[in-house]
């Protein structure tokens, strides 16, 4: 466990549990992952490249969308053709490696015309153990999209968007282990967002600086320790100067990685995290800081004979992007059940969450509250090493206080993914 820092492997252990983009694409109906994934040489082939492995693919991707507005009524249904390729180069130096990968992509709405087709995404990776106990991790990503709005927005409160924004985001870790058990980490990270429109939305920065304890509890799981500090700066837009939106917060968490026992994976931290805002003392009622537990990661069973069954949970607060709300609170959890049996594979899911504000809506003064169901099932079959056909069918229902941000949404999906 000590040959990765906490960066490396929680990186690693989500790239186990999100299909890659050759190796299954999406089953339950939205797009794939486009994270770099490190070659395994017991199960992930490459390309030899002079001193590089070269891991080249192609996805082809048709679906239906029966509500492509997400609007509460009379709903406006399209099918959206999507291809997307992803050309990576690992380089491994021993137990250290560096890594680059390049994703363009090209979505065409069959009625909708999009402002701009195509969306691109660089990834650099880097890792590096020294004989000394010290691992260091970089990261750098670029993307450059309009629909990918986990990306802005990894609570869901964006849901549909269709004007550009790039995002830069460069993160360091550091670890040190001192002895077999003990070991102390360092990382800082940082994300610039810019919109083509920021009068529709805003522009922001974020700076997150952390340093914990880690403890291996067993030589199959790590305990962390961790405080992390975080500054969000938002740009002002047309309607607000977004000061009140401008916030510092802390958090104190300890997690969980590695194996609980022999069938039971986890990536999970709890904790404490307080948000405080720049709003004057008259507004601090109207606009609260945020305070309370944050939750975030999941627990994987092996059920052995190819199924498993996962649990993802969440809850933390993050910036809003509508009304006076300088904030919302997302809390929900997710299962999954997945079986593979040689080439075939299938997968259900299903989502609840709720999306909290704490500032009642402008125009009707109602306090908003959004729980969101969803529900999944995935088919796919793959006829050689390089060469997967998947299907899948998504709904999704969110069930806001406010009638305007309501919406039932399905999707069909049906890919084909070629390559490494």
């Amino acid at each position: 466990m000590r040959s990765w820092s906490s960066a490396s492997v929680g990186l690693l252990l989500m790239l186990l549990a999100v299909p890659s983009l050759a190796q299954q694409g999406d089953l339950d109906g939205g797009q794939s992952s486009t994270e770099p994934r490190r070659a395994n040489p017991n199960s992930y082939e490459a390309i030899p490249v002079g001193p590089f492995l070269f891991s080249p693919a192609l996805q082809l991707n048709w679906q239906y969308r029966d509500n492509i507005f997400f609007t509460p009524d009379n709903p406006i249904s399209d099918q959206v053709w999507m291809a997307r390729a992803k050309l990576q180069f690992e380089l491994p130096i021993n137990e250290s490696y560096l890594l680059f990968s390049y994703t363009p992509q090209y979505r065409d709405y069959k009625d909708y015309e999009l402002d701009d087709k195509w969306s691109h995404f660089f990834d650099f990776l880097g890792g590096f153990e020294f004989s000394n106990g010290l691992l260091l991790d970089m990261t750098y990503k670029y993307m450059e999209g309009n629909l990918e709005n986990r990306e802005v927005d990894p609570g869901g409160e964006l849901y549909w968007g269709d004007r550009w924004y790039k995002k830069n985001f460069a993160a360091l870790s550091l670890s040190y282990w001192a002895s077999a058990k003990d070991g102390l980490n360092f990382e800082i990270d940082y994300t610039d967002l810019k919109h083509e429109d920021p009068d529709l939305w805003y522009d922001y920065t974020r700076l997150v600086a952390g340093a914990g304890w880690l403890h291996q509890l067993s030589e199959i799981l790590v305990m962390n320790l961790a405080y992390r500090h975080t500054e969000f700066k938002p740009s002002e837009n047309l309607l607000f100067d977004n000061e009140f939106r401008e916030s510092t917060s802390d958090e104190i968490t300890v997690g969980f990685r590695g194996m609980v026992n022999p069938v039971i994976k986890t990536e999970i931290v709890v904790g404490y995290r307080k948000t405080s805002y720049n709003v004057p003392g008259v507004l601090s009622e109207v606009i609260p800081d945020f305070t309370g537990f944050i939750a975030r990661g999941y627990f994987n069973w092996d059920m052995g004979h190819g199924s498993s069954l996962r649990l993802d949970l969440l809850r933390s607060d993050y910036p809003s992007n509508f009304g006076i709300n300088a904030n919302y609170v997302a809390t929900g959890a997710s299962l999954q059940y997945q079986y593979e049996h040689n080439r075939f594979r299938a997968q259900i899911r299903g989502r609840y969450q709720v999306n909290d504000y704490s500032v009642p809506d402008l125009l009707t003064g109602e306090d908003r509250q959004d729980p969101i169901k969803t529900a999944g099932l995935g088919l796919g079959y793959r006829f050689g090493p390089y060469i997967s056909l998947w299907g899948g069918y998504l709904l999704e229902h969110r069930d806001s206080t406010i009638d305007r941000f309501s919406y039932d949404y399905s999707v069909y999906t049906l890919g084909l993914v070629v390559g490494y």
